[in-house]
């Protein structure tokens, strides 16, 4: 649904996804990237974001054939990997927009036209999807046999490195090393997400570094660096302005009762927007420059705000996240969850405005 009367909008800073992209490349010059752009690249709009990185980066990866067609459509020409599992259903379109698919089944093999390219998948220890370590014969076999295909890479997932301190990262990557001497003619082996790339610069990252999260400015766990810079702000206004008193309850369940007389504003966004009903009484919001809380339950299409003795007029501009007021990683923090879905979750309703440095 195209909304010509947004309630809110999300502030897409487009060269501050250039400056990050330049900060990992410092870091692995000599590593071919790929920008994962899945579930429209976080939130941030996956057709502008891919437009305007196209030109720094190797390939995009994808969750889905249907994300994949998109990019093509809008006219993207880097080579795209697909996640998914391919199906019957979906394996022409892989040739039809050249697209590379992921074999991580036997079945895929026979599955997928003639011409396809496509990645192998190996589970050295996520156990979400591909090959075990042990079929590595069997499945060099079926690659050699099905020269109808085109095998272009090998992956594999890190589980644990979200975070730094993880021992079982460094086993998994042993795994995938062992794997490579089975594949040493595919031109592209590679393993290493945004965890990895941020907090494990002496694992072996093979040919090809995966950039994700950190792309728009944040780390995969719950330890963030400074280095990143988070591109997108989210902002709406105060639709309307009233006094509360003293002991008087905000929004349904009067979870929240006002501490002294003042006044409350209403801000027209909810957790159908894609704000949390978990940061319940529970999050600040930025308003020239100074932190209000917002309180009484979050609604589907609205959430209030205490302003304490400050009457702001209707119209006032409110940061809801932003790196200068609680941007996602706290947002994550303080809903108990990670900032991939914050971002994820922040829906059509939110209209995109992209912009560049003057």
């Amino acid at each position: 649904m195209r909304y010509n009367f947004p309630k809110s909008w999300a502030e897409i800073r487009l060269d501050l996804i250039t400056k990050n992209i330049e900060t990992i490349k410092s870091h692995y010059p000599r590593k071919k990237m790929l920008a994962v752009v899945k579930c429209d690249a976080y939130g941030h709009g996956a057709v502008q974001v891919a437009r305007h990185i196209e030109e720094d980066i190797d390939w995009f990866g994808l969750a889905t054939v249907d994300e994949g067609i998109e990019l093509r459509m809008a006219g993207i020409k880097k080579p795209i990997l697909i996640f998914a599992v391919p199906t019957a259903d979906t394996a022409a379109a892989y040739v039809t927009h050249n697209l590379t698919a992921t074999v991580s089944n036997k079945v895929h093999f026979s599955i997928l036209m003639d011409g396809t390219s496509y990645h192998i998948n190996f589970d050295t220890g996520m156990n979400r999807l591909g090959f075990k370590p042990e079929e590595a014969t069997e499945v060099r076999t079926l690659a050699v046999a099905n020269q109808r295909l085109i095998c272009s890479g090998v992956y594999s997932h890190y589980a644990t490195a979200d975070d730094p301190g993880s021992e079982f990262v460094f086993e998994q990557q042993d795994r995938f090393k062992d794997l490579s001497k089975y594949f040493s003619e595919v031109p592209l082996m590679h393993m290493s997400n945004t965890g990895a790339v941020t907090h494990y610069p002496d694992l072996n990252h093979f040919d090809m570094i995966r950039c994700g999260l950190n792309l728009y400015g944040y780390c995969a766990g719950e330890v963030q660096v400074d280095r990143y810079e988070p591109v997108l702000e989210w902002k709406t206004n105060l639709v309307q302005v009233r006094p509360i008193k003293k002991g008087e309850v905000v929004s349904y369940g009067s979870s929240w009762s006002a501490p002294e007389d003042g006044y409350i504003g209403t801000i027209e966004v909810g957790y159908g927007d894609g704000l949390p009903r978990a940061l319940t009484n529970n999050l600040d919001v930025l308003i020239e420059g100074e932190r209000f809380p917002l309180v009484g339950n979050v609604t589907m299409d609205y959430v209030m705000v205490y302003l304490r003795n400050k009457r702001f007029k209707p119209d006032t501009e409110v940061m809801l996240l932003g790196k200068k007021g609680a941007d996602a990683a706290e947002w994550a923090k303080l809903a108990g969850t990670n900032t991939h879905e914050i971002l994820t979750n922040i829906r059509a309703s939110v209209e995109g405005r992209y912009l560049k440095k003057d």
